[in-house]
């Protein structure tokens, strides 16, 4: 994403309604996968400005890794310095096998080739380990917010379930996510595009979906985002503005570089 940006997100994090309530539902399904377990060794990978670090380190020991100098720099801000610096598609500084939990939270979208990305995310997870990914759903829906944020793409569903079992990976929970806000939000994005083919490229700079609401207005959305957790973690969601797809790598996957 925009570099100047990364302050806009380190403030945001901190209680801004999508985040929250995102951290709550993933958090949710992975104590429901993974009941009664700790001390894992998980990799946060695109870890951003690092919040989810500290909420991770509930199912073990947390390493994070992103590539942007600005990302660790904030990391660190928060008190968080096992924060390495490192390219996704080419993990060199990890042995195959090594992470019980990766997690890649709104991260490969960013990516040109996120082909190679999946591929090494489950080449450092071990046999029988989980991976879990987030992703932003429908092309349909793309916006400024996507431009602003440097996505490369936002999928659909048989594109994100494909992509991770072809990469030696059998799903665990594969639903939408974000689903009762998604009529509200398909009405401003379309609205959006309309507008932008009425002006000048000049007269409408891009900006992030990301607003500094009332406190009144940041709780409504976030308990009506959070409510979706049970629907989750159990049957799933039939859409939604976000993919949420968790993963166990299987034992034959084969994905270990040969020396």
């Amino acid at each position: 994403m925009e570099r100047s940006y990364y302050q806009e997100y380190f403030f945001f994090e901190q209680d801004n309604w999508w985040f929250v309530s995102r951290r709550r539902i993933l958090l949710a399904l992975l104590r429901r996968a993974l009941p009664a377990k700790s001390g894992l060794q998980i990799l946060d990978a695109g870890c951003g400005t690092g919040i989810n670090l500290e909420y991770l380190a509930e199912f073990g020991n947390v390493t994070g890794v992103d590539f942007a100098d600005e990302a660790i720099a904030f990391c660190q801000r928060r008190g968080n310095d096992s924060v390495r610096k490192a390219d996704l598609t080419d993990l060199d500084g990890w042995p195959d096998a090594e992470w019980d939990l990766v997690t890649a939270l709104d991260v490969i979208e960013h990516i040109d080739d996120d082909r190679s990305v999946v591929r090494e995310l489950v080449r450092v997870t071990k046999p029988g380990g989980h991976l879990l990914v987030t992703v932003p759903a429908f092309p349909a829906l793309w916006s400024e917010h996507d431009e602003v944020n440097h996505h490369k793409r936002r999928y659909r569903a048989r594109e994100l379930r494909t992509l991770l079992e072809e990469n030696g990976c059998e799903v665990v929970r594969f639903t939408y996510m974000n689903t009762v806000l998604f009529p509200m939000a398909w009405l401003v994005r379309t609205w959006q595009q309309i507008r932008r083919r009425f002006q000048a490229p000049a007269e409408h700079a891009p900006k992030t979906d990301f607003v500094d609401y009332h406190p009144v207005v940041n709780s409504l959305l976030q308990f009506t985002f959070t409510a979706e957790a049970p629907f989750v973690t159990t049957t799933g969601l039939p859409f939604g503005l976000s993919l949420v797809c968790l993963v166990r790598k299987r034992a034959d996957s084969g994905r270990e570089r040969t020396a």
